[in-house]
């Protein structure tokens, strides 16, 4: 991923970070959608192709797609980046009401951030496995994202 498009792209997640911090005061369900909105277009910006066609793709297809023609470094930046922007929606979902969506997007971006994690873990992976398992905190994890999880902490030691 270009350096220049990742910048972009990072500056409008911290963008959508402080979009999401005002809704939290005024709940304002027409800014939550608009919130949403963004995110998926930020989404169809890191793949490049159509929501339709990606959230199809199981976690490990989107990762393939999202590692092709990268470096392996550019290619983890940007599975990297789709985590903190799924970890993003999962708020916006909650904040909407939609609790079953905000599982599913924190779960989804733990499993995209596992799977392109390098042997051995940076730290800055490190920190955002920090940040999804706590967001996922007493909820269950479905098994291959288990199974990653115990392999990236065995690593981690």
């Amino acid at each position: 991923m270009a350096g220049q498009r990742r910048d972009y792209l990072l500056q409008q997640i911290e963008l959508l970070r402080q979009f999401a911090a005002r809704l939290v005061r005024d709940r304002n369900p027409a800014g939550i959608d608009e919130a949403l909105q963004l995110a998926l277009s930020l989404q169809e910006k890191l793949f490049p192709i159509p929501a339709a066609e990606f959230l199809t793709l199981d976690a490990d297809e989107q990762v393939t797609r999202l590692l092709a023609n990268e470096t392996p470094t550019a290619g983890r930046e940007k599975c990297e980046t789709y985590a903190a922007l799924l970890r993003e929606s999962a708020f916006l979902y909650e904040l909407r009401g939609r609790d079953d969506l905000a599982a599913g997007a924190r779960q989804l971006a733990l499993h995209i951030a596992l799977l392109a994690a390098a042997e051995p873990p940076d730290e800055t992976t490190r920190q955002l496995v920090l940040k999804l398992t706590n967001d996922l905190a007493g909820e269950p994890l479905h098994a291959p994202v288990a199974a990653l999880l115990a392999e990236f902490e065995h690593d981690k030691a």
